[in-house]
C-alpha cells in the first residue's frame, strides 16, 4: 500500500479478530438455543450431540491458542457446552481448559 494511504474500515478482508468474534457469537448463540431446549426437557438427538461434540473440540483447540480475555471467554463457552452434553447423557467431548493462560507447546514452537 502506498505511503499515506489507508483502507477504510470494513472495506478489506476480515481480520483474525473479526473472524474470532463471529465464531464466538455463533457458538454462543447455538449454545443459548440448546440450553433453552434443555430447560424445557427437549432431548438432543444423536446428530445434535455429535455436532455439539465437534463444537467442543473446536473450542478447546482454539482456547489453547488464545490468551487473556479471549481464552477466558472460550473456556466459559466450553464449560457451558460440556454441562449441556453431560445433561444430555453424553460425556464431555473436550476437556475443560484448566489454566487461566494457555501455555505454548514447546514442540510446536521449536518445530
Amino acid at each position: 500500500m502506498a505511503h499515506g494511504k489507508s483502507v477504510p474500515a470494513g472495506s478489506g478482508p476480515p481480520n483474525v479478530w473479526e473472524e474470532y468474534s463471529r465464531f464466538h457469537e455463533a457458538c454462543a448463540a447455538v449454545l443459548h438455543r440448546v440450553e433453552r431446549r434443555g430447560d424445557v426437557d427437549i432431548p438432543l438427538t444423536e446428530s445434535e450431540r455429535s455436532e455439539l461434540g465437534t463444537m467442543a473440540l473446536n473450542l478447546a483447540a482454539l482456547g489453547r491458542l488464545l490468551h487473556g480475555k479471549r481464552a477466558r471467554d472460550v473456556r466459559l463457552l466450553l464449560e457451558r457446552l460440556n454441562r449441556v452434553l453431560e445433561r444430555g447423557g453424553a460425556a464431555p467431548s473436550a476437556p475443560a481448559l484448566d489454566t487461566e493462560e494457555a501455555q505454548p507447546d514447546v514442540e510446536t514452537i521449536t518445530g
